[in-house]
């Protein structure tokens, strides 16, 4: 860690050089262990085209009060277009919301309208999705809006909701302003729509353009990426998310992003924690990553490895799914399609290419 401050206001910054001492083991313990690290700068002349079209997806947080699980109610009696949902709680719930009585918004039906696939970091293995994740939110399927409102509850107009979804809303606002942080001053929705997180994907769904392909690609951990096949999916906040002109630049980048040669020559960028390389992020783009051209034999070869690996990882992963039905986890999931992809024809041509492009030996 460093601090430091800016002397002269129209000074230009140096990257620090040679040689600092890391210090790795548990804070507080006996057995710290200390060795020599070069401190290397991470600034590079430029940057893949591709940094500027990577972002963020939606930070639906807190999570306890927007994911769901269908459930059913043999006291309700199920009204057409609806669904009965309890809150789903996940091991990623933060305090205060993991001990949070959510009874108010227990074995609640409302509109189906406002029911979204959502796809997070463990509905993603190496290029494939898992089952998507189901959030209740504060929009409708296939209006490309959110009825924001400065003045209604939560930031929401009020009339932009079904009924049954606006008295959700109303006890989903409240349950955030009396549990949010002191210094926190965002109300519900401009929480969820952060840095328009959520409204650039409302907005891409609409008018995708020329770049009607989309990907993901996980924001921690040994990269992982897949593409969407369902325009209508939301990505949230530990995914990053790019739109591609074509399937054949979308499988040129899944090989690139799945491939050990790239965790390989990334990892130096990535900040570092008790089990390796951490936080992935944007870092990846500092790497000369060429924008797609079909022109080129090598893109063209590695689009080709990366749409077989892609078919084969499908394959794979229906055969994990026979096997261990609701027991497949994706940590399962990425572990094993790893393993193939190491030993496997269509991993092996993917690593070859993808050498190739960092000039690996």
């Amino acid at each position: 860690m460093v601090f430091a401050s800016k002397c002269d206001p129209e000074g230009i910054g140096n990257p620090l050089a040679g040689t600092s001492e890391r210090w790795l083991g548990t804070p507080g313990a006996n057995d710290i262990h200390r060795e020599p690290k070069e401190v290397t700068s991470t600034l590079v002349a430029e940057t893949s085209p591709y940094a500027k079209l990577a972002r963020n997806g939606a930070t639906i947080f807190p999570r306890a009060l927007f994911f769901v699980t269908e459930t059913t109610n043999p006291a309700i009696v199920q009204i057409g277009h609806t669904i009965t949902v309890n809150p789903r709680r996940g091991s990623q719930d933060k305090t205060p919301w993991k001990e949070l009585d959510l009874t108010a918004i227990s074995n609640q039906t409302i509109e189906r309208r406002h029911l979204f696939d959502v796809h997070l970091g463990e509905t993603v293995a190496p290029y494939v999705t898992l089952e998507p994740l189901q959030a209740i939110l504060p929009l409708k399927q296939g209006e490309f809006t959110i009825p924001a409102d400065a003045n209604g509850t939560g930031g929401i107009r009020p009339g932009g909701l079904e009924r049954t979804m606006r008295e959700r809303w109303q006890t989903d606002s409240s349950l955030w302003d009396d549990n949010k942080g002191g210094v926190n001053n965002l109300n519900l929705s401009e929480r969820i729509d952060y840095h328009r997180e959520l409204t650039s994907q409302l907005e891409w769904q609409k008018a995708p353009g020329e770049r009607p392909t989309r990907w993901v690609y996980t924001s921690a951990g040994q990269p992982t990426a897949a593409i969407l096949t369902d325009n209508t999916a939301l990505v949230e906040n530990v995914l990053f998310w790019i739109p591609c002109r074509n399937i054949d630049e979308a499988n040129y980048l899944l090989a690139i992003i799945n491939s050990t040669a790239l965790y390989k020559t990334v990892a130096s960028l990535m900040p570092k924690g008790q089990f390796g390389a951490r936080h992935l992020h944007k870092h990846l783009w500092k790497l000369p990553i060429p924008e797609y051209d079909g022109e080129q034999k090598l893109h063209s070869t590695i689009a080709a490895a990366g749409a077989t690996a892609a078919a084969g990882a499908s394959k794979k992963l229906e055969e994990l799914r026979a096997q261990r039905g609701n027991q497949l986890t994706v940590i399962v999931a990425r572990r094993e399609l790893r393993a193939w992809l190491r030993k496997s024809p269509e991993g092996i041509a993917v690593e070859d290419a993808v050498k190739k492009l960092f000039e690996i030996e």
